[in-house]
């Protein structure tokens, strides 16, 4: 049996790459998946994916692979968000901050986003995703480390924190400085770190490793002049008009 592709970075520690059956690519960038429709995988989880500085991965090339006959599943980072905008495509979307963006209680890019080391360092993340802060606070409440009162105003100070600065010491000095919380319940806080994004990332793994159904049937994303210029840079413009044709 071919391995599942897992396109992960930061959400997912290399310690926790250890499963077998995977094959595992870097955070995904716009063309990494539509380049796999010259022989595409049976599953493909993606997790984390560029942006900003780095064109993330398209949602028609997303369709486009599906169409293909890869079931796509989505979730923690990047791929929440694509999940969240094509379930309804067929992509599968796992764990509860894909749910939160399906049902609108979560609309930001930011709340995902964090920076990283490199491969070479093992992606580690340098900053703290919101999400987690959100899941932190959650926690603290349920501890009764914190008022929800008290939790709410930490939330909102947290969040004007630009997200490539938002690290726990950026955290605690906003905290301190708007005497939100003492400094040992600020210490509690970063030690309660939920790693939400590292926990859906893993229920994605084991819920492509256990998917035995027939891949959900995609609809035939229009080929645009950009999606063709995109696979054209990728040396799968035929393959990718081959299959319209079929498709039509």
């Amino acid at each position: 049996m071919r391995p599942i592709l897992a396109f992960a970075g930061p959400s997912l520690p290399v310690e926790n790459r250890r499963l077998s059956g995977f094959d595992w690519r870097p955070p995904a960038a716009a063309g990494d998946l539509i380049a796999l429709i010259a022989d595409p995988p049976a599953k493909l989880c993606l997790i984390d994916g560029y942006f900003d500085g780095t064109a993330a991965p398209w949602h028609k090339e997303i369709l486009a692979l599906m169409e293909a006959g890869t079931q796509v599943f989505g979730a923690a980072s990047m791929g929440a968000l694509r999940a969240a905008e094509l379930d309804r495509f067929g992509m599968v979307g796992v764990g509860s901050i894909y749910r939160a963006y399906r049902d609108g209680r979560l609309d930001g890019d930011d709340e995902v986003a964090l920076i990283h080391a490199t491969e070479r360092l093992g992606w580690a993340a340098l900053t703290v995703p919101m999400v987690e802060i959100r899941a932190t606070l959650a926690a603290a409440c349920r501890k009764r480390l914190l008022s929800v009162t008290a939790a709410r105003l930490i939330r909102t100070a947290v969040h004007a924190i630009h997200f490539d600065s938002r690290d726990w010491p950026a955290i605690e000095r906003t905290c301190a400085d708007a005497r939100l919380a003492h400094a040992a319940t600020l210490g509690s806080l970063r030690r309660l770190h939920v790693p939400l994004k590292r926990i859906d990332a893993l229920e994605c793994l084991h819920t492509a490793f256990a998917w035995s159904g027939e891949p959900k049937p995609a609809p035939s994303a229009p080929r645009t002049r950009f999606i063709r210029e995109l696979a054209r840079r990728k040396a799968v413009e035929p393959q990718l008009l081959r299959m319209h044709a079929k498709a039509r």
